[in-house]
């Protein structure tokens, strides 16, 4: 497995001498005094059959446990993730986000992990792994090798003139949310630049940040919405690049966001837990086009039919090769893909759906991303997702609508597409923070 020592190695010098550091609403807490913090945290951990557990919501602390987890040799396997879901029974607090765990150096906790947190048999050498949405209601583990982090981060600052120009990255999603582990917290930490964690509501502690500096924003569009309202055009934002977690940047909310955040522009990614960063565009669009493949990071499609839609597939070092459950999510020759279907234009793709998105409604097939985007058209509204449960005899849709718009809207919406669908249930929400869940998905 190659070097299977600390793999925050190569950042350590630069943490060491950073003069940024992690910002929250607690204040601002420079790399090199959390790097000592975690050199003192590392130096007391036992050895645990199963690793460790993160806990995603403590702030600075989950960060002097990451860095904790970087210095040690060898490296050990580790869980960024809920810690009442994940840690061994009977060691974590289900429900209370500031006691993260038994094993304690000052206020920082890494919490052990239970063997149902382990990746499947016969993977050998350490690993890390993020935990899924667990939008389905099943949650899950999806695991990489921890030495290939500072890897995908290469490749993001060599693909991207943002990512290498970014003195500050930001996110409002808890950071076991693989996008913003990926996109904000590991960019932050092998480059030594300033990482603001704040909450969805909490844009005051961003805001200042982020004004007048190059840095790169990870936050879902609903939510730099409502951050444009509290920017409210006050300073420019030339340098800020908006990444959309979670989708759903349409050429209306860049507009909303651009009022607030004057002069800021946006990086639209194609990409999941499994797969990584795959594809990366600067235009705001809505005709399905991902933009292209991104530099260095090999994007194909393959069973093409007549049509030339087939399913894209990549490999790279910020790909997950497991699942929990004993599922292998890469081939032998470390290509992995979601089922994304999509035809090539130009030198970039356009998405067509998903294969195991597709259901059966009334006979009738539907892909619920065409739902989605159908009720997100509508005046008046900020968001939306869609649900489909395949429990009974046939499947049964549930529409979930953010803003300020009805029943009979969304239902009438629904009617409209080229194949017509009939929701079973529509939830209507107003736009506003209780709409969605820690990792800015909305609620259900």
């Amino acid at each position: 497995m190659g070097d299977l020592g600390a793999w925050l190695k190569r950042a350590e010098p630069v943490l060491r001498a950073s003069r940024t550091g992690v910002v929250t609403e607690r204040g601002r807490f420079p790399w090199p005094v959390l790097l000592r913090r975690a050199e003192r945290l590392a130096a007391t951990c036992p050895d645990t059959p199963h690793g460790w557990v993160v806990p995603p919501n403590a702030g600075e602390r989950s960060i002097v446990a990451l860095l904790a987890l970087g210095l040690m040799e060898p490296s050990p396997d580790w869980v960024l993730g809920d810690p009442a879901r994940w840690a061994r029974p009977g060691t974590a607090a289900a429900d209370d986000a500031e006691s993260v765990g038994p094993h304690r150096s000052g206020d920082d906790a890494l919490i052990p992990a239970g063997p149902h947190a382990a990746p499947p048999p016969g993977v050998d050498g350490p690993t890390y792994a993020t935990a899924s949405s667990g939008t389905t209601g099943r949650p899950k583990l999806l695991f990489g090798r921890p030495h290939e982090v500072a890897d995908a981060v290469e490749l993001y600052v060599d693909g991207m003139p943002e990512y290498a120009a970014a003195e500050v990255f930001a996110t409002c999603s808890a950071i076991d949310f693989a996008a913003a582990f990926y996109m904000v917290v590991a960019p932050a930490v092998l480059l030594g630049r300033d990482l603001v964690l704040f909450r969805p509501s909490g844009w005051e502690t961003a805001l200042p940040q982020l004004a007048g500096r190059p840095g790169v924003c990870l936050a879902p569009p609903a939510i730099a919405v409502l951050g444009a309202r509290t920017a409210a055009g006050r300073d420019a934002y030339g340098g800020t690049s908006f990444v959309p977690a979670g989708g759903g940047l349409t050429p209306q909310r860049a507009e909303r966001i651009r009022a607030g955040f004057t002069g800021c522009e946006f990086l639209t990614m194609l990409g999941s837990t499994e797969t990584g960063l795959l594809t990366v565009g600067r235009e705001v669009r809505d005709d399905g086009h991902v933009g292209s493949p991104l530099p260095g990071k090999p994007v194909w499609l393959e069973d093409l039919g007549p049509d030339g839609v087939g399913t894209l597939w990549t490999r790279g070092p910020d790909t997950r090769f497991a699942a929990t459950g004993g599922v292998l999510a890469a081939r032998p020759d470390g290509a992995v893909s979601t089922g994304d279907l999509a035809h090539r234009a130009g030198d970039g793709f356009v998405l067509d759906g998903r294969k195991d998105d597709l259901v059966k409604i009334d006979g009738v097939s539907v892909y619920p991303r065409e739902i989605t985007a159908a009720v997100r058209a509508l005046p008046g509204a900020v968001d939306a997702s869609v649900s489909v449960e395949r429990a009974g005899t046939a499947d049964r849709v549930t529409v979930v609508a953010v803003g300020d718009v009805t029943q009979e809207q969304v239902r009438d919406a629904c009617r409209r597409l080229p194949a017509p669908v009939t929701p079973h249930r529509v939830v209507c929400r107003p736009a506003d923070q209780a709409a969605y869940d820690a990792r800015g998905k909305v609620l259900r």
